[in-house]
C-alpha cells in the first residue's frame, strides 16, 4: 500500500506541475511545452527501456515519411532518423560509459568484417572527392550500425526480442501495404503507378518491395511449423493472412528484382536442406559467374533480341526481366553499372568518396549506354548496385570488404541452421539467412541499405544471427 500510495503521490505532483507550467506557457505563447509528457517519456524510455524503445523505433520505421530536401541538400526520415541519433548517442552513455555492453560481441566474425568495412568507409571519406557528403554518409552507417547491430545484439539475447523486433515492423508495414493498395486500386492497379505510389512511407517501389521480400521466407516457415512457434488455432490464419496481403503487395509492386530475390531464397533451400557448406556453394557460384563471362557476348546477344517490356502484363513483366535493349529501366541500370566500372578504373583504390556516386557518374556516361531516361546533369540517383556502389565509390577494398561481410553472415546462418540443438533456433536462423538472401540478390539491382526502411532489417538481421550464434546455440536450455 505505501509503494502505491507513492506512486499515486508522484503522479499527482507531477500531473499538476505539467499543469501549472501550461498554465504559465499559454499566455507567453509557447505551445510546444505540451511535447513535454513526449519528452519525460522519451527520457524515461531511454534510461530505463532503451530495449522498448529499439522496438518501438522498429515499430516506426516503416510508418516515418521522408522528406527529401531539409536545406544543404540534406534529406530526412521523420520520425525515424531522429530517433536513430538520440538511441545512438545514449547508447554510447548508457552501454560504453557504464561497461553495461558484452565487449565479446566485438569478436564475432561478424562484428569484425563490420567494424573493417566500417574504418575503410571513414578511411575513403578523408579522400573524398565531396568531403562533407561522404562525412555525412559515414555518420549515417555508424548510427545504424551502433542502434541496429551492437544495440540489436544486445536485445537479441532475449530470443523473444527477435520476434517482436521482426513483428512490429511486419505490422507496420502491412498498414503501408494496405494503404498503398487501396491507393494503386484507384488507377486499377496500372504498371505506370507502382514506381512512387508508395509515398510518403517509402519513396519507391524497388526499397517497399525489398522489405517485403525479406519476411516472405519468414511467415511460410511460420506457417509450415506452427508448434515451433507456438502458433495456435488463432494465430495461424492470422499469419496466413499476413502472408497473403505481402504477396498480393509484392505482386502489385511490379518490382521484378523482389521477384527474383525470392526465387533465389526458393533455391537457396536446396543446398541447405543438403546440408551443403557454404563454401562448396561458393565454388559453384564462382564457376558459374566465370561461365557466364566466357559466353558473355552469345548471353547478350540472346538478351538483346528480348523485345518484351514492363508492363501490368505478368508474363510480359516477367520476360522483360532479361530485355537490355529497349526496356528503359534495365538499359539505364546498364549505364549505371558502366559508370560506376569506369569511375573505379581511374580511382581503384579509394574510390570517388562514400555516397558520391550520385553527383559524380554523369561525366562517365557513353553514349552507347544512355537512354531515353539518362540525364545529362547525371541526377537520376546511384549505380542501383551494393556491390558496384562501394567499388566505385570506396574502391577494391571497400567492395572487398563488403562482400567479406557478406560471407560472414551467411556463413553463420548456414552454420546455425545446421548446428542448432534447439528447433525454434534453427528455424529462425533460416528465416533470417533466407531473408538476407533476398536482399544480397536484390542487391545485384539495387541499394537500399543507406535508407532507414532497409537499415533496420539489414543490420538488425545481422545482430539477429550473431545473437543466435553467441547466446541460443550453445544448449536446449538457451532459448
Amino acid at each position: 500500500m505505501l509503494q502505491q500510495a507513492a506512486k499515486n503521490r508522484i503522479f499527482y505532483g507531477i500531473s499538476l506541475a505539467f499543469i501549472a507550467i501550461n498554465t504559465l506557457a499559454i499566455p507567453f505563447d509557447f505551445p510546444w511545452i505540451n511535447l513535454l509528457p513526449f519528452l519525460l517519456l522519451f527520457s524515461f524510455l531511454i534510461l530505463f527501456k532503451l530495449d522498448v524503445l529499439l522496438l518501438v523505433l522498429c515499430f516506426l520505421i516503416p510508418l516515418s515519411v521522408n522528406i527529401d530536401d531539409i536545406g544543404f541538400g540534406l534529406g530526412i526520415s521523420l520520425p525515424g532518423e531522429p530517433l536513430i541519433m538520440l538511441i545512438m548517442a545514449l547508447t554510447f552513455f548508457k552501454f560504453i560509459i557504464h561497461s553495461e555492453y558484452d565487449y565479446k560481441v566485438f569478436k564475432h566474425p561478424i562484428s569484425k568484417a563490420i567494424l573493417i568495412n566500417l574504418v575503410w568507409v571513414f578511411i575513403t571519406v578523408l579522400s573524398s572527392e565531396q568531403p562533407f557528403v561522404s562525412f555525412k554518409y559515414f555518420l549515417s552507417r555508424f548510427w545504424f550500425v551502433v542502434v541496429f547491430y551492437f544495440l540489436g545484439v544486445a536485445l537479441f539475447r532475449k530470443f523473444g526480442n527477435i520476434q517482436n523486433y521482426l513483428w512490429l515492423y511486419i505490422i507496420a508495414l502491412c498498414g503501408v501495404v494496405v494503404f498503398t493498395l487501396v491507393k494503386h486500386s484507384a488507377y486499377n492497379f496500372d504498371q505506370h503507378y507502382s514506381f512512387t505510389i508508395q509515398q510518403p512511407f517509402y519513396v519507391g517501389h524497388g526499397v517497399y518491395a525489398a522489405a517485403i521480400a525479406f519476411f516472405i521466407p519468414l511467415l511460410f516457415i511460420y506457417l509450415l511449423y506452427p508448434s515451433k512457434f507456438r502458433l495456435n488455432a488463432v494465430a495461424w490464419p492470422v499469419v496466413l493472412a499476413v502472408l497473403s496481403l505481402l504477396l498480393v503487395g509484392l505482386f502489385y509492386s511490379y518490382t521484378r528484382a523482389a521477384w527474383i530475390s525470392i526465387a533465389a531464397a526458393v533455391m537457396a533451400l536446396v543446398p541447405l536442406l543438403a546440408r551443403i557448406r557454404l563454401q562448396s556453394l561458393l565454388i559453384i557460384i564462382v564457376v558459374t559467374a566465370v561461365i557466364g563471362i566466357l559466353f558473355s557476348s552469345q548471353i547478350v546477344y540472346l538478351m538483346s533480341r528480348n523485345q518484351d517490356e514492363s508492363s501490368k502484363d505478368f508474363s510480359e513483366h516477367i520476360n522483360s526481366i532479361s530485355n537490355i535493349k529497349t526496356d528503359a529501366s534495365n538499359a539505364e541500370r546498364i549505364n549505371r553499372w558502366v559508370c560506376a566500372i569506369e569511375m573505379f578504373k581511374e580511382r581503384p583504390v579509394f574510390g570517388w568518396g562514400p555516397g558520391t556516386y550520385k553527383f559524380e557518374y554523369a561525366p562517365f556516361q557513353m553514349a552507347k549506354y544512355r537512354t531515353v531516361i539518362s540525364t545529362d546533369f547525371g541526377d537520376g540517383g546511384n549505380s542501383h548496385s551494393e556491390y558496384l556502389n562501394p567499388l566505385c565509390e570506396m574502391g577494391l577494398v571497400g567492395m572487398l570488404s563488403i562482400l567479406y561481410l557478406f560471407y560472414h553472415v551467411l556463413n553463420t546462418g548456414f552454420n546455425l541452421f545446421y548446428t542448432a540443438r534447439k528447433p525454434r533456433v534453427r528455424l529462425m536462423s533460416l528465416a533470417i539467412t533466407l531473408g538476407m538472401i533476398t536482399y544480397f540478390v536484390h542487391g545485384l539491382m539495387n541499394n537500399y541499405s543507406e535508407t532507414d526502411k532497409i537499415a533496420v532489417l539489414f543490420w538488425g538481421g545481422f545482430a539477429m544471427l550473431t545473437a543466435m550464434d553467441m547466446y541460443h546455440n550453445k544448449s536446449l536450455n538457451n532459448s
